[in-house]
């Protein structure tokens, strides 16, 4: 299918005329959505200096971001493309955010195709408000920087959630002018940081409340006692309950009400279910006399 795209574009291109947007659009969809194509193959099908969003979405497909970023900033000239790239591509590569903000604050690199800088000298990008658009090699990248660094402002702004405030402060030059944009920012990550200091208050708060908890059940275990007394019968069996017979407590359903003592092999008998393992038993699970000696104190009589 990638193939038959690119015979029909390269069809058009032959003929001298510009490739039908439309047929590209199909093409960037396939790209987009399908699952059935080489993303290796492709690559090496498409041409270095041409179809430089088809270029960028397959390079998304082998997770190379910071090459797609950068076709989209300097090749497309497209800053709204690389923004919705991030948007796109943020599940995938949770740091794509950061990425767009490095290539956004540094030069271009050499290798690159550089199709900004003649948008920047016909005047179409440029950063001046009013006069004639630059001509010279550093009148463009003083335009350009305008350009990124005024669109950094409203990508950090509107984005804050994606990326920390401690790797946008390593990115960010030092003579950056502090906008309304950059206030915004620094304003949504001191709130998250907010609600994230809130939110681990809480759990731990949570936790202290829990152990507190845990050691009162802990001690009113180890606090109680029963006593056998010689005239002591279990009431399953109705035989005595004696110093050397293993036994069972089942605390009480009410406060008020006593403990019941039972033989062990009774309790094992008329159990419904099967005895689980100490630190696992409830408040209401039976206490065997072998496997729970500490939370039961025994007075013999």
């Amino acid at each position: 299918m990638v193939s038959a795209y690119l015979d029909l574009i390269g069809s058009t291109v032959s003929t001298g005329d510009a490739p039908d947007e439309q047929l590209r659009q199909r093409l960037r969809r396939f790209l987009r959505t399908s699952k059935r194509y080489s993303p290796e193959k492709t690559l090496a099908r498409l041409p270095d200096d041409g179809l430089l969003q088809e270029r960028a979405l397959v390079l998304s497909r082998l997770g190379r971001h910071e090459h797609a970023l950068g076709l989209l900033v300097f090749g497309v000239a497209s800053l709204t493309l690389a923004e919705q790239y991030c948007v796109d591509n943020v599940d995938s590569c949770a740091g794509v955010f950061v990425l767009l903000l490095k290539i956004l604050v540094e030069p271009p690199p050499s290798d690159i195709v550089d199709n900004e800088a003649a948008l920047i000298r016909s005047g179409d990008l440029t950063g001046a408000d009013g006069g004639s658009p630059p001509s010279t090699a550093a009148q463009v990248e003083d335009a350009r920087q305008t350009v990124h660094r005024r669109f950094a402002g409203h990508f950090l702004s509107m984005h804050h959630q994606h990326i920390p405030a401690a790797d946008a402060l390593r990115l960010l030059p030092p003579d950056l002018s502090f906008t309304p944009d950059l206030l915004a920012y620094l304003r949504g990550q001191l709130c998250a940081l907010d609600q994230a200091t809130r939110a681990s208050d809480v759990v731990r708060n949570l936790r202290v409340g829990e152990d507190t908890q845990s050691k009162r059940r802990l001690h009113r275990l180890q606090s109680g006692f029963v006593v056998i007394s010689e005239s002591r019968t279990c009431p399953h069996c109705l035989k005595r309950i004696g110093s050397g017979t293993a036994f069972a407590v089942i605390p009480p359903q009410e406060k008020a009400a006593r403990p019941v003592v039972v033989h062990y092999s009774c309790w094992q008998r008329h159990k419904p279910s099967p005895p689980s393992h100490a630190e696992s038993r409830s408040d209401s699970s039976p206490v065997s006399g072998e496997a729970r000696v500490p939370s039961i104190k025994l007075k013999w009589s």
